[in-house]
């Protein structure tokens, strides 16, 4: 019997990936069948299992790597800080999908089919079909807006809205399906309608706020993906916008959402200058625990939104609560306001306010609505205290 080989020839003796393989380290059967059914929709071979040592000879070892590595949340298991360090590696041809709420993308099927559409780089013909169907949707008005309240922890005065796409894709003589930004808002980019769907929430948002007033006067958000906000006729349209609705600039802000890395941030820096120049406040989005995006720190922003998995792991994760300090420290350190979202409980609103954040929102102080309900909603918040009530959820 041939002797056992040392770990460094075990690396040079394991099989390597077939050609565009994905590799998965998931303990969870209901979350591997979520995968490999999703993978299956998308017509992508279904991912290798392996454990943590496998993968990460695979990551490390010589030979061609894996296109992606997906991987379940599972801090203490052995290997898995090593897996994860390998994993982040910005040069690694490996793209890496963690999954499993509070730390990774949470356990919603249509939000993982666009994940791994994203992952595997396919977009089929079901893919294709649905990029025309939106094309025409946004052309026939079939695309809303709901409303997410912000309000500020030290007294609990509302300071803003976040404007959240849906789109209300038709079912046949049914009726419609709401579909909410995670379901369709990647593949919008994917297929080359992120501008035109950037300008057509910024024209609903900004007339709908033009048309609470004076009932509500608010500043409203609007989600941008990197490569609008990099564009530079941005600001000019945003402009023209404002000046059509009678909005003053700084009434209609900007977050980024980073679907794609930031590669130049020369040039982001610019784009953000351009913005702020023009009066539009501009937040970075989904601040997490599982991706460092410190060097938006040294960008002229307005604040920082802490992702609502973050801020929901904080009850029972040490890691989350340090990162959660770590993250509010550096933004006010550079004059930066904190918004947390995902508060959907009193403990957590106190949690948060301990840490030094200044605002919050959440389905503890507010579901996405409406403009028309708005009002209602502002009245029945000061009616409550303006603080969350004790077992709000």
């Amino acid at each position: 019997m041939p002797p056992e080989p040392a770990p460094a020839e075990a690396l040079r003796t394991r099989p390597a990936p077939e050609e565009g393989e994905l590799i998965a380290v998931l303990r969870s059967p209901h979350l591997l069948n979520l995968v490999q059914d999703s993978l299956r929709h998308i017509g992508a071979a279904p991912a290798r299992v392996v454990a943590i040592p496998e993968a990460m000879a695979l990551l490390v070892g010589p030979g061609r790597p894996p296109l992606g590595l997906l991987c379940e949340a599972q801090p203490e298991e052995d290997g898995w800080r090593a897996l994860q360090d390998a994993a982040r590696d910005p040069f690694s041809p490996t793209r890496t999908l963690i999954l499993g709420a509070p730390q990774g993308m949470p356990e919603d099927p249509a939000a993982l089919v666009g994940a791994l559409r994203a992952l595997t780089g396919r977009q089929d013909r079901s893919e294709a079909a649905e990029v025309d169907a939106l094309r025409r949707g946004l052309a026939e008005g079939e695309v809303a807006m709901r409303y997410q309240p912000i309000v500020r922890m030290s007294d609990g005065a509302p300071v803003a809205l976040e404007g959240l796409v849906r789109w209300l894709r038709p079912d046949g003589p049914q009726g419609a399906t709401a579909l909410g930004p995670d379901a369709f808002v990647p593949m919008a980019e994917r297929g080359g309608l992120a501008n035109p769907l950037a300008r057509a929430v910024a024209h609903m948002a900004a007339a709908e706020m033009r048309a609470l007033h004076p009932h509500l006067v608010l500043p409203v958000t609007i989600n941008l993906p990197l490569e609008v906000v990099l564009r530079h006729d941005t600001a000019p349209w945003l402009e023209r916008l404002c000046h059509e609705e009678r909005l003053r600039p700084r009434g209609l802000g900007i977050e980024l959402t980073e679907t794609s890395p930031v590669r130049d941030a020369i040039a982001l820096r610019r784009a953000v200058l351009r913005l702020r120049q023009a009066g539009h406040p501009v937040w970075v989005d989904d601040m997490s625990l599982e991706e460092n995006r410190d060097l938006l720190f040294d960008l002229p922003f307005t604040g920082i939104k802490l992702d609502r998995f973050l801020v929901g792991a904080i009850p029972h994760s040490h890691r989350a609560r340090a990162e959660v300090r770590r993250l509010i420290g550096l933004a006010h350190e550079r004059g930066m306001i904190v918004t947390a979202e995902g508060v959907t409980s009193a403990p957590l609103w106190r949690a948060l306010a301990l840490a030094g954040a200044d605002n919050a929102q959440g389905y503890a102080v507010g579901r996405p609505l409406p403009a028309s309900a708005l009002p209602a909603w502002n009245a029945a918040w000061r009616r409550s205290g303006r603080m969350p009530a004790p077992g709000a959820e």
